[in-house]
């Protein structure tokens, strides 16, 4: 079997036993061994993967700690930010956890970035990343809905949800601002809790929700070839 890195590859890796994978890793290069613990499709749990149906405007990832919701978010934006050229929401509980979570954090954008070998520009005076296509992800904080007044996106990866000080304000001036292109959409991991403002974008008919208590499977943000022993 040719070790790939697409999803259907994946898939098919995943299908082996785990005597057949452990062969097949066994047989790998340091190089390719390193590829494959990049490989997010390798070893991430369904409820990482974006949704299929293409009608969603609103991913809703609630999960407790372990699932790996930093790791899907980072996953999804970068998959996106480098494949078109698209204006991107960064919004954390404050600018401080986007910055240590969502950017700079073990599962975050720039460790990802690097991980792959992929140029990304940060300029933390500015709260921004850029790529080289020209996609540009600037980061907001949920306890500020001032800042998130005005500005226009194609995307959204929100991050703890339910912490925001200003949840109320902030997703409102944020979902007037997601206006760009012809499918804007939002991802929001959080911790569950009770609120309101989750309630009713469970509802809205757009809205797919991942709902996980615990770790489903291998954590997103740990390697893959853990748990296979190596």
């Amino acid at each position: 079997m040719s070790l790939g890195l697409t999803r259907e590859e994946a898939l098919r890796f995943r299908s082996l036993t785990r005597d057949e994978q452990v062969e097949l890793i066994s047989g790998m290069t340091t190089a390719e061994l390193l590829r494959m613990d990049a490989a997010f499709d390798m070893w991430a749990n369904d409820g990482q993967w974006p949704p299929d149906d293409t009608a969603w405007t609103t991913w809703l990832m609630m999960a407790g700690r372990g699932f790996g919701k930093t790791r899907a978010g980072a996953e999804w934006i970068l998959q996106l930010a480098g494949s078109m050229t698209v204006r991107i929401a960064l919004v954390g509980a404050t600018i401080d956890e986007a910055r240590g979570v969502m950017v700079e954090g073990a599962s975050g954008l720039l460790t990802l970035s690097k991980r792959r070998r992929r140029k990304v520009t940060y300029e933390p005076s500015k709260n921004r990343l850029t790529w080289p296509n020209g996609s540009i992800a600037t980061l907001y904080s949920g306890d500020n809905p001032d800042g998130l007044r005005g500005p226009e996106h194609h995307l959204a990866w929100c991050d703890e949800l339910a912490k925001w000080r200003r949840a109320e304000e902030s997703w409102m001036n944020l979902e007037m601002g997601l206006r760009c292109g012809s499918r804007p959409r939002a991802l929001v991991t959080t911790t569950p809790r009770p609120m309101a403002l989750l309630e009713r974008l469970r509802e809205r008919p757009r809205t797919v929700t991942h709902n996980r208590r615990s770790r489903a499977g291998p954590s997103a943000g740990s390697s893959f070839l853990v748990p296979l022993g190596v």
